[in-house]
């Protein structure tokens, strides 16, 4: 037995704790003991509910009910709610005897006194009189009586000189008394009544508070930790009504106006304002224009009345409890926001709108803030001004540098909306480029592409989208927006929409439109097709310098995937010459930005660090300056990338971690991906484990695919941290039942030469060694890259390192480092490989065991003695991870490849 909602999740009681405490009552009370209960809390604790619930525990317990209720209507009609429960119970109950003429002659007794009689009437004689009959009738059955006297705050005030006779003289039967109130609403005599009865000891107060937040989850059938919980439970305060209206709200669509003057919760919150005269009415729709919180003369001005009358109206609201009183003076605020949006809603349109435009006039006449007058232009109807605009871009560029995206983007479409209702440019200047922009790019730093995809319409029917010229830049814009958030479906079809316009309009609007619908596949994380990007060069000639250097871009990018290493050196080069002629000492556009951002991508995939770190920190300076924050994530992946490939890991780290904390943001899994790759690369060169990245989700739910870039650098670190076992099973896609492609041209010596090093950890045969080594020096012969002819050199060094020519492998490690570089994290690969080799041909103890710790020595000692891994681990008291560490420092010092050499070593040592 509980009380319920209706709401969500209907048979999760309320008031479960008020509720075992009353019911201990009610078993009092059947065992002869009396009691008095006062029952408090605001509209939509649950008071009625709970009383409803007890009523039901009394008649199980074999308790007779009585159960009254008052209304604002029946204030002035004397005993009330005492004669309804008498009169309904009377009507049901089985009584005979004296009992049943004490009940009538009560009812008699009651209802003799006309409505409006003077209080004199009521001498203690008569109030006597009562209680003796009460006693006789109602509560004589020996099982006890439950009277349950609901909303007391309207009752008459015989009702509660009787509720004050109980209180002094309570009957001696098994009578329990339980009265309903709101506090805020009922008369001081009453509440004084109550009180004094608690002082004594007569009378026990039960207070109807907040709801806790686990018991709001309960109700609405939640987890505790439910991302929702939070808001429902601060905007509800803890009251179960409009804790299970706003969970209902959330769910439904349609006009809020008429959700909450058609739903139960309006029926209910209207309810009580159903009496009130025509002053009071108008003046509670006038605050409830004017918001939440409102002052008095603002109230007045808009309800179009004196203050002093505004003051009367707003003493009677008080009253009511519609309205309460602030800290501050001449303030007021609303019992709650929902009952601020039920009396909204329910004023007559069209006197809104003319309350708003008063509500404007009054704002903006005392200086308010743009924010605070928006409102009220935005439902002023027909009566809008041409300097409304100003105001709701004043008020979007506000939002902006709040960081509330949403908001903003709600401005702003009212103020392009007001430019072009007004039809004289009013609004040109105020929600021009600039500001738009700045809208577009804080929802993009969000990923919040439906909202851009809104706004779309309104920003190219505005003054950008009127001049062709204007309109195609506007358009690739939002284009890379769109893309780089992720959203490629929306930036295409954008594309494709405009483009036949901009082609009509002029030949180099079309090709510009043509050149970023290939850039903005690149930005959402895809190839373009090579052919249709080569058809594109072609096309460009003549063309401005930066859709030619973007073209060439691209297709430099497509001929590197492909392995067309001498294409792609061609069309980098003339890309590069074509976009550097615009680096004037100015910031780069925002076309230019992301060519640079393609162009130093593909530089980097070549090998040529210097060129495209120049290249991104130019595109990336203008995008800061900008404020882009859409291009952040993978020009930051990409200067990621160029350090740690030139050993400047601190610089790497830097640039991934801002990277990864945009790409969060916007939802791009792909961009987050590499930069843990990166990091995790990073970290283990340093000798030190990646921090565990946060999981994130691609927007259909899945785990983003890895790349082979991602699996390369994931490899690496793991054989950097002696996992070769996790190397093999990221560089081989049978160990796994994910799959990763066969390695791109310009990455295979590279693959090719990591499993031939994991392969050596795991003591592979050596003729798996030749073959990874045979394919890497093929792989980097086919794309006639420096970097990847050193992998090949490498993988040949591990091949005859596990043929024990050590002499032969040492020259190819030297050769590496050379190609490589002492810098970069393969040429300091390369360089400890081959000092490990030139110590191995020593063969001396000393030269290779005098340079172990004490713990690499006792591990080097057991490996030396046949010991398996588990068996060392076990034999040490350590992890099998923590062997498996100490063994890779160990082959590292001494200069072996294997567990087998390490055993023919330590023989050697004796």
């Amino acid at each position: 037995m509980g009380i319920t909602t209706t709401g969500p999740n209907t048979g999760v009681t309320v008031r479960a704790a008020e509720l075992r405490r009353l019911t201990k009552l009610v078993r009092a009370a059947g065992e002869g003991r009396p009691a008095i209960v006062e029952l408090t809390g605001d509209p939509g604790t649950g008071k009625t509910r709970l009383l409803t619930a007890l009523a039901q525990e009394a008649r199980e317990h074999g308790l007779a009910v009585l159960r009254g209720r008052c209304s604002e209507a029946e204030a002035q009609i004397p005993f009330h709610p005492l004669v309804h429960a008498l009169t309904i119970w009377q009507s049901g109950a089985a009584q005979a005897g004296a009992g049943a003429a004490a009940t009538a002659a009560l009812v008699e007794a009651l209802t003799d006194v006309p409505p409006g009689a003077e209080q004199s009437v009521w001498r203690s004689p008569f109030f006597a009189g009562v209680r003796r009959l009460l006693a006789a009738g109602p509560a004589a059955p020996t099982g006890g009586t439950l009277l349950v006297l609901d909303d007391f705050h309207w009752a008459d005030p015989g009702s509660a000189r009787l509720l004050e006779t109980l209180i002094r003289w309570p009957v001696d039967r098994g009578l329990m008394v339980v009265v309903a109130h709101r506090p805020r609403q009922a008369p001081v005599a009453l509440r004084a009544v109550l009180q004094q009865g608690g002082e004594l000891g007569a009378v026990e107060t039960l207070d109807l508070g907040a709801l806790p937040a686990h018991r709001c989850a309960e109700i609405l059938g939640l987890c505790a930790d439910a991302p929702e919980l939070p808001r429902l439970y601060a905007h509800s305060d803890g009251n179960p009504l409009y804790l299970t209206a706003l969970a209902e709200a959330g769910s439904l669509t349609g006009d809020a106006l008429g959700l909450w003057t058609s739903s139960s919760l309006g029926a209910r919150l209207l309810a009580e304002t159903a009496l009130l005269a025509e002053v009071p009415r108008t003046v509670v729709h006038a605050a409830a224009v004017l918001g939440s919180v409102f002052d008095i003369d603002a109230v007045a001005e808009v309800a179009e009345t004196s203050r002093d009358e505004a003051c009367r109206a707003l003493s009677e609201l008080r009253r009511r409890d519609l309205v309460r009183s602030t800290a501050r003076p001449g303030v007021l605020a609303f019992r709650h926001p929902l009952l601020r949006g039920c009396l909204y809603a329910d004023a007559d349109s069209c006197w809104r709108s003319g309350a708003h435009r008063r509500a404007r006039d009054r704002f903006a006449r005392l200086g308010f803030p743009a924010l605070d007058i928006a409102p009220h232009i935005e439902r002023a109807g027909s009566g809008v001004r041409q300097a409304d605009g100003e105001v709701l871009a004043a008020a979007a560029r506000t939002c902006v540098q709040a960081g509330r995206a949403a908001e903003a983007a709600h401005w702003l479409t009212s103020a392009l909306r007001l430019w072009r209702r007004t039809g004289d440019g009013s609004g040109a200047g105020t929600a021009g480029t600039e500001l738009w922009k700045q809208v577009v790019r804080a929802l993009a730093a969000e990923g919040d592409a439906e909202r851009i995809m809104a706004l779309r319409a309104d920003v190219l029917a505005g003054p950008d989208g009127r001049t062709p010229g204007v309109r195609v830049r506007t358009v690739a814009f939002l284009a890379a927006v769109l893309a780089a958030i992720g959203h490629d479906e929306g930036a295409q079809a954008l594309l494709a929409a405009e483009l036949l316009p901009a082609q009509a309009a002029s030949p180099g609007a079309g090709l510009l439109l043509r050149v970023h619908q290939q850039l903005d596949k690149v930005l959402a994380g895809q190839v373009p097709a090579r052919t249709d990007v080569e058809v594109l060069v072609h096309r460009t000639e003549g063309a401005e310098p930066v859709t030619v250097g973007g073209a060439l871009g691209l297709a430099g990018l497509c001929a590197v995937l492909d392995g067309d290493m001498c294409a792609a050196e061609m069309s980098l080069d003339a890309a590069a010459h074509a976009l550097d002629e615009l680096d004037a000492g100015r910031p780069a556009g925002d076309e230019e930005a992301g060519h640079l951002l393609v162009l130093s991508w593909a530089e980097a995939l070549m090998g040529w660090y210097g060129p495209a770190c120049g290249h991104a920190e130019r595109a990336l300076t203008a995008v800061r300056g900008r404020g882009d924050v859409h291009f952040l994530p993978p020009l930051l992946d990409t200067l990621g990338y160029v350090h740690y490939q030139s050993g400047r890991l601190a610089d790497a780290l830097g640039a991934v971690q801002e990277g990864r904390a945009a790409a969060r943001a916007m939802g791009r899994g792909d961009h987050v991906a590499l930069s843990d790759a990166i990091t995790a690369a990073a970290w283990a060169q340093l000798g030190r484990t990646s921090p565990r990245p946060v999981a994130v989700r691609s927007g259909r739910g899945a785990p983003e695919p890895r790349t082979p870039l991602n699996v390369l650098l994931l490899a690496e670190a793991a054989l950097a941290s002696g996992e070769a076992g996790t190397a093999l099973a990221l560089l081989l896609p049978e160990r796994e039942a994910w799959r990763v492609s066969e390695p791109v041209a310009v990455f295979a010596a590279r693959n090719y030469e990591l499993l031939a090093a994991a392969a050596v950890q795991m003591e592979a045969d050596p003729d798996s060694l030749d073959a990874w080594a045979e394919r890497a020096a093929k792989a980097a012969a086919s794309v006639g890259l420096v970097e990847q002819s050193g992998h090949a050199l490498l993988a040949r060094g591990h091949a005859l390192m596990g043929r024990e020519r050590t002499g032969e492998a040492i020259r190819c490690y030297e050769e590496a480092q050379r190609l490589f570089g002492d810098a970069s994290p393969a040429g300091a690969r390369a360089r400890e490989l081959a000092r490990s080799a030139i110590r191995l041909t020593d063969r001396r103890e000393d030269s290779g065991l005098g340079e172990l710790t004490l713990r690499e020595r006792e591990v080097a000692e057991l490996a030396g003695e046949g010991l398996k891994t588990k068996d060392i681990a076990g034999r040490l008291r350590v992890s099998p991870r923590t062997v498996d560490v100490h063994l890779t420092h160990i082959y590292s010092k001494l200069g072996v490849n294997s567990r087998a050499a390490l055993v023919r070593l330590m023989a050697l040592a004796g």
